[in-house]
């Protein structure tokens, strides 16, 4: 799996460019469900990761972008 970030608020994943949050996982790109973890936006400035979220979180490899304005600590 190839993936490419040409810049803020995109990723290109095989050729096929996002421009919202993805989930690859098992060879298959998906989009990111935020909203198990919406609730924690007005604490954090941002929507952050959380457990309740169906993410890989036994993954070899967890990549997370930085969001707007480099926010995500």
């Amino acid at each position: 799996m190839e993936v490419e970030y040409p810049g803020f608020g995109a990723v290109v994943v095989n050729g096929e460019r996002y421009e919202h949050d993805v989930v690859l996982e098992n060879g298959q790109v998906r989009k990111r469900h935020k909203k198990p973890s919406r609730k924690f936006r007005t604490e954090t400035g941002h929507t952050p990761l959380s457990a309740e979220e169906d993410l890989p979180w036994s993954a070899p490899r967890l990549v997370i972008g930085t969001g707007a304005d480099g926010r995500l600590p």
